[in-house]
């Protein structure tokens, strides 16, 4: 096999084989049956032309593999017998990609088969039974009896339509069987599937011309209601509609409704995407109708879904014709998948490198956003979140647990800048450290925090950068000044490399120069701030050059009128420190890397404005739901507000005239920041807007009553 077929077997979320577009790998329902010929595309539209099947997709992901050998190794041995296997499906959710029926680690869980055995409903989600042959060779592979395989599945089927278990258990229609081989000395899985489909020894499945449903057809719109009622409650994958599609019921009342006289419909959860045909499920059903029934007419319903809900403009109807089944014995079987050149054949997959622990730690990681996008947010964009570059300034408390959360969101590149080391009480709060990282004066706090990330998943590329970020009211000597604008280089540099940047420092003046930095560049800038009770989550406008400034939003100084400065000056130590509740810091670092995760899912990115009061649900910029400018909250109250402001004309950070003259002369501006923040205050003109002031009538609050909230 080539790589290009490992690769498209292990993806295990998209079509298996070549089929990226639905509609060209759809086979009739005769295909491999002689029982007819492609349907002519200028037939007239009220002809009846031969319906088309989309056959399913296996996607076995790596745990399975990795499963099976630890079965074949511990378990079955040299016993090649076939053992029970479960797998899981569900009806399409994209617009262009079909559903497959995917595989994991627990297809051998015992539990798992049993809940198989009965067909445990889940929600919009089946499990599926079906049998494994695990060949001790290669050879025994190869000379399997695929045609008994086939017959076996072929008999089952039957049995189950004719005995009436089908129709109480659609999902027994659906079953499955694999025969594989396992090199376990190259981790090399050679593989086949069959997904049985009955066929009528003469005649063939046709259908009026596929209709695409409406969202605006008031009886389209109500029958996806009733379905997506049916699918909530955990009902089977095949249902029955009454006629004007306000009533759902099981398939075994269709002979007691229709002997009313009732009009029933057909309705079944349907892999495929397509526009234009359906999934394979439909033509073990169409038996069961034939047979059960006695139909040869029947209107149908295929059932797909939109961001986890039936949604009519994505199903498709016709009326169906069906062969006369008088005799079960004389049922055809086809079945066995194709490979990944589209030819019927097997597959084979190599997991030599894969197999590593690093290679599995990282496809396990991934599990939960790949669980995402099955039906809860399809969008999810996981590779654009594995090469966004995030820098952590700071790696204390909200360092640390900043980067637990991206990691959980799948970020792979996280920069910590901190010139501190880790003392002995920061462990129980700063989740990165040990007590052994306190030892022999601490180690370094950004370099420890990249080496525990390492630990935590080795296929993190994470560093840590000692380095102290140089601040207004902090002077600078003669002699140290090169070494400051060595640290403005570097603090530079690595703003520039990354795509986001967040503030999680101690001090309100320690955020000044990375702010005015990100504006300087344009760079989506987080800050995060704690008070004793409450905390601030803000992200900073991008585009100080654009024309439009009104539309900027505001960074974290454009709420002041004072230019920050040495906050540690002349306060005592719970003044100094940032001291706050124990579970503040994990709220604000997990509401950070959320509102980072909702932008880079918005479509104006950084620049998405925030929501209005009256914003609906449809109207959310983001499909991970509103993108705020400002989180407030209090865990005194257990309160959460949100609030967004334009950026301030006179602002010291991020004001056109503050970015003009970093740019202009850099060195020189900042030395004579870093000496007196009062400079800040005369270039952006706030020294006439103060002295302007009545202060007699301006209500001022007292710095140090508000210790406990000034979100340092």
């Amino acid at each position: 096999m080539t790589s290009d077929a490992c690769r498209v077997t292990l993806c295990g979320r998209r079509h298996s084989h070549p089929r990226t577009r639905p509609r060209a790998r759809a086979t009739m329902a005769s295909e491999r049956d002689d029982a007819g010929d492609v349907a002519n595309d200028t037939a007239d539209a009220s002809a009846r032309a031969a319906l088309l099947f989309e056959p399913p997709s296996s996607a076995p992901d790596a745990s399975f593999w990795s499963a099976l050998a630890k079965f074949k190794l511990d378990e079955a041995k040299l016993d090649d017998r076939a053992v029970d296997v479960c797998a899981y499906a569900t009806a399409a959710s994209h617009a262009d990609v079909s559903a497959v029926m995917s595989l994991d680690a627990s297809a051998f869980d015992g539990a798992s088969v049993e809940r198989a055995r009965g067909v445990e409903m889940r929600v919009k989600m089946w499990t599926r039974l079906g049998r494994l042959t695990c060949a001790n060779t290669l050879d025994a592979f190869v000379t399997h009896d695929r045609e008994c395989t086939i017959d076996a599945l072929r008999a089952k089927v039957i049995d189950d339509i004719t005995s009436g278990r089908a129709e109480r258990t659609p999902e027994l229609l659906n079953a499955f069987a694999c025969v594989a081989y396992a090199d376990l000395k190259t981790w090399t899985f050679t593989y086949w599937f069959v997904f049985p489909a009955l066929a009528a020894s003469e005649g063939k499945i046709t259908s009026t011309p596929v209709r695409a449903m409406c969202e605006s057809n008031a009886r389209d719109a109500l029958i996806a209601t009733t379905c997506e009622e049916w699918l909530a409650s955990g009902g089977a994958s095949a249902w029955l509609l009454s006629d004007d599609g306000s009533r759902a019921y099981a398939l075994d009342e269709y002979v007691e409704r229709a002997g009313r006289g009732e009009a029933l419909t057909l309705a079944f959860a349907d892999a495929c995407c397509a526009m234009t045909h359906t999934g394979w499920s439909l033509r073990n059903l169409a038996i069961l109708a034939s047979v059960r029934w006695g139909v040869t007419t029947l209107d149908v319903v295929c059932v797909r879904l939109r961001k986890g809900r039936v949604a009519a403009g994505a199903c498709v109807a016709f009326t169906m014709d069906v062969p006369k089944c008088n005799d079960t014995s004389t049922l055809k079987v086809v079945g066995w998948e194709r490979n990944a050149r589209g030819k019927t054949g097997p597959r084979k997959v190599d997991l030599g490198a894969s197999m590593d622990p690093t290679q599995l730690a990282t496809q396990a990681v991934d599990l939960n956003l790949k669980l995402m996008r099955w039906r809860l947010l399809p969008e999810l964009n996981q590779e654009r979140l594995a090469h966004t570059k995030c820098l952590l300034i700071g790696a204390g408390t909200l360092g640390c647990a900043v980067a637990r959360t991206l990691m959980g969101w799948g970020v792979r590149h996280i920069t910590f800048v901190d010139s501190g080391r880790v003392s002995y009480s920061n462990p129980v709060r700063q989740s990165l450290f040990e007590f052994k990282d306190c030892l022999e004066g601490g180690a370094p706090k950004a370099q420890a925090a990249a080496n525990k990330l390492l630990e935590i998943f080795p296929g993190v590329q994470t560093r840590g950068v000692m380095m102290s970020i140089p601040m207004p009211g902090h002077s600078v000597s003669n002699e140290r000044k090169t070494e400051t604008l060595r640290d403005v280089d570097a603090l530079e540099a690595l703003i520039t490399e990354h795509d986001v940047v967040y503030v999680l420092t101690d001090t309100r003046e320690s955020r000044w120069l990375p702010a005015l930095i990100c504006a300087d560049k344009g760079k989506l800038c987080i800050n995060t701030a704690l008070g004793f009770n409450t905390y601030l989550v803000m992200r900073h406008g991008c585009g100080v050059d654009d024309g439009d400034k009104k539309s900027r939003l505001g960074c974290y100084f454009c709420n002041d009128v004072m230019a920050p400065a040495n906050s540690t000056k002349d306060r005592t130590l719970d003044q100094q420190c940032t001291v706050t509740r124990p579970g503040l810091a994990p709220i604000a670092s997990a509401l950070a890397a959320e509102l980072m995760v909702a932008l880079l899912h918005s479509a104006h990115g950084a620049k998405t404005a925030p929501p209005s009061k009256d914003v609906s649900m449809d109207d959310e910029p983001s499909p991970l739901g509103v993108v705020p400018h400002q989180i407030r909250g209090s865990v005194a109250g257990f309160t959460q507000t949100l609030f967004d402001a334009p950026c301030f004309p006179r602002c010291t950070a991020c004001s056109s005239t503050i970015v003009s003259q970093y740019r202009a002369a850099r060195d020189d501006f900042l030395m004579r920041v870093f000496d007196d923040p009062k400079t800040l205050e005369d270039a952006t003109g706030l020294t006439e807007l103060l002295q302007s002031v009545d202060l007699d009538d301006a209500a001022w609050i007292d710095d140090d009553d508000q210790s406990g909230d000034d979100f340092e």
